[in-house]
């Protein structure tokens, strides 16, 4: 266990939620568009409603550029070289964009452009599962989800997969593969799911810090209007006891809280 409060420099992430059930919307500080589109199973295109990616394909109907599944790896490089908004709602078929009504259109660019929805921006014709909206950094993200509960597999299929990343290249985790980390339980998720509602910190501890215990600590942290600002905050937030730990024990092989 940890002895002792540990600094911001001593974590290995930092991520900052803020959920809205009532819109439907989640507010992310810390979160890349290439974390998403790893922890999340993506869906089949990309309607682009702010954007700087070359590359994109063409839709007559609504004069907007969209990318399909197998062009992400491009969008994901292109995001990282160059820094720009990126805004985005996914759709299943060309079919469906061809659907929209001039109304429809007019509000995915209302959307684009004040990174807000007129109503819960889910369309038939669409069928789509998020809207992402991001800001020129690419930290500062706002997604609406159309079942909330993927907020969850978001956050437990992020950090596990941050975790693995380090098994693979310090000396500690260096581990068989039966001794790879499982995923996150469902009612440790649950947990965190809770309190997210009034804004929380999460933050994966560096096992180097944590005497070789793999620690994700849940601390409060209340609704802030510019989340861009948010990273001067965190050395005075992690100074705080955690709300809540999730930790993994090595000798027992399990996650507990």
């Amino acid at each position: 266990m940890v002895k002792k409060t540990l600094k911001a420099e001593d974590y290995l992430q930092h991520l900052y939620v803020y959920v809205n059930e009532s819109e439907r919307f989640a507010l992310f500080s810390g979160l890349t568009f290439r974390q998403f589109t790893s922890a999340v199973r993506m869906p089949e295109n990309l309607l682009l409603l702010k954007h700087g990616f070359e590359d994109a394909a063409f839709n007559m109907h609504t004069r907007l550029e969209f990318v399909p599944y197998e062009d992400y790896g491009r969008l994901q490089k292109s995001v990282a070289a160059v820094q720009h908004e990126l805004c985005w709602i996914d759709f299943v078929s060309e079919k469906g964009v061809q659907q929209l009504s001039p109304a429809e259109q007019a509000e995915l660019l209302y959307i684009g452009h004040k990174k807000e929805a007129i109503r819960p921006p889910f369309y038939a014709a669409l069928q789509n599962e998020f809207v992402y909206l991001a800001a020129e950094d690419g930290q500062t993200v706002k997604i609406y989800f159309r079942n909330l509960s993927r907020i969850s597999e978001l956050i437990g299929s992020l950090f596990i997969q941050l975790i693995r990343k380090e098994e693979n290249g310090q000396s500690f985790f260096r581990r068989k593969p039966k001794d790879l980390i499982p995923d996150m339980p469902a009612d440790i998720l649950v947990a965190i799911s809770n309190q997210l509602k009034d804004g929380v910190l999460l933050s994966l501890a560096n096992p180097e810090k944590t005497k070789n215990v793999i620690e994700l600590h849940v601390r409060q942290a209340e609704e802030i209007s510019f989340l861009d600002e948010f990273g001067a905050e965190i050395s005075e937030i992690v100074q705080q006891q955690p709300d809540l730990k999730a930790v993994f024990d090595r000798r027992l092989k399990q996650w507990k809280e």
